[in-house]
């Protein structure tokens, strides 16, 4: 049975739609309207921007798909850091992710767009046939097609919902958090498996500023195996002191080749220690 795409091409399209767009006003597109960006206005109370996965369909050419989420005249409080922007991938909205964003003036606003990982595990937006078809209620409905090939607003189907952050249940502590780190981390593990070194460890440094320790770990290893030692010290020593074994064996390993034998001792005292008390429970 052939599937059926409603949101799909139906018109022979010349011009790319990004090639198209002057400003964040839509364009007439098979009798819909197809906007570049979805844009919300902030008030002046924090709010929780809730992103929730209703299917995902990455066209051939393309990784991984998301939404990129950024502030006008305020921020993201993600993890007790404050950020102008993130871009969260399907796997992070799989049940729902919940972000706070505050405004720091009248004014303030957030948009939303589409972003992907090509082929070359570049992450983009912003180009080719990408938009964000826009079914408004409640929930709002986001239906966005990446760049890549024809338009199709079925790629990507999200829920957004916003609400007051006084009105809104909180998350576990950390646990959205959480949920969108592991996927920078796991969308890293897939990069490296394919041999994209360098953008995995992009990946992974994300991940590891938000606290990921398994990310840390393996930017240690690759900065070891190229010869970085004091990048291979700086994020073995992250991961160390948050209690990894694997960690505190290589930052001795990393120490020694340093010329710092005394500090090497320390940690491979510890690293005996931790393996010890986790072999233990």
């Amino acid at each position: 049975m052939s599937r059926s795409y409603p949101y799909a091409e139906r018109e022979t399209t010349t011009t790319p739609l990004a090639d198209r767009y002057d400003s964040a006003a839509p364009l007439a597109w098979n009798g819909r309207s197809v906007y570049p960006m979805h844009c919300e206005p902030l008030g002046v109370e924090a709010c929780i921007v809730t992103l929730t996965l209703r299917s995902v369909a990455p066209p051939e050419g393309v990784r991984s798909l998301g939404v990129g989420l950024s502030v006008e005249g305020g921020h993201v409080l993600l993890d007790g850091r404050k950020l102008r922007g993130v871009d969260v991938w399907s796997d992070a909205m799989r049940g729902g992710v919940a972000l706070r964003v505050c405004p720091i003036g009248p004014g303030a606003s957030f948009s939303l767009t589409p972003v992907w990982v090509d082929e070359s595990e570049a992450i983009v937006s912003w180009t080719g046939n990408y938009g964000i078809v826009v079914q408004r209620g409640e929930p709002t409905i986001l239906r966005c097609s990446t760049g890549v090939g024809g338009p199709n607003f079925d790629e990507l189907v999200v829920e957004l919902r916003t609400g007051n952050s006084a009105a809104v249940a909180e998350p576990e502590p950390t646990s959205d958090a959480s949920r969108y780190r592991d996927a920078l981390y796991e969308l890293g593990v897939a990069m490296h498996g394919r041999g994209e070194e360098e953008q995995a460890c992009q990946l992974w440094t994300q991940a590891a500023g938000f606290g990921h320790i398994g990310a840390a770990y393996d930017l240690g290893v690759v900065r070891f195996r190229q010869g970085a030692w004091a990048d291979a010290e700086h994020w073995w020593r992250t991961a160390a002191d948050h209690g990894d074994p694997r960690a505190m064996s290589g930052l001795a390993e990393v120490l020694d080749r340093r010329g710092n034998a005394s500090e090497a001792r320390v940690w491979r005292a510890a690293c005996t220690a931790e393996s010890l008390d986790q072999g233990g429970n």
